[in-house]
């Protein structure tokens, strides 16, 4: 997966053309339609970003903002679920400095996607598909259908 953008001189082939112009409405689309989501992730951002944090584009088939430094770190180690090396709020992705690896970053990129289909509903989905994994006697994070699918992204990076 590239995170870079093409910048070709070339024109492209009317059918690559069009497929890109509905490929970037769909991404419009979808950054709106989590943007409250986002907006979660980007009140997260701004206390990282005054304690010297760093922020940075990702430009992927969904793209999010990065986002590290100490105080994120701190708040990754301290989170109420445990300890953890990223995480996904909307469009925005939270990492930890030492811990970030491309599986790691794609695993969270398959979350802001799901976040860009599912929108404000995202964290209910979340949250009902963790009970119905209890539900079936599995654990709620590893037998959790969005994670499964995170997981199964991440492999492919």
């Amino acid at each position: 997966m590239s995170y870079f953008r093409n910048r070709s001189k070339q024109a492209l082939p009317l059918d690559v053309q069009q497929s890109t112009g509905w490929s970037m409405l769909r991404t419009l689309l979808g950054i709106l339609w989590a943007l409250p989501l986002t907006l979660c992730g980007l009140l997260l951002a701004v206390p990282i970003m005054l304690a010297g944090g760093q922020l940075c584009v990702v430009w992927a088939a969904t793209p999010a903002l990065l986002v590290s430094g100490r105080f994120a770190d701190y708040l990754l180690e301290r989170h109420p679920f445990g300890s953890m090396c990223a995480m996904a709020v909307g469009h925005v992705v939270i990492a930890d400095r030492q811990s970030l690896t491309p599986q790691i970053l794609t695993h969270e990129l398959a979350h802001v996607h799901q976040a860009a289909l599912w929108g404000g509903l995202f964290p209910f989905a979340y949250c009902a598909a963790s009970l119905w994994a209890v539900m079936r006697g599995e654990d709620a994070y590893w037998s959790n259908a969005f994670e499964v699918a995170a997981r199964r992204a991440e492999r492919h990076a």
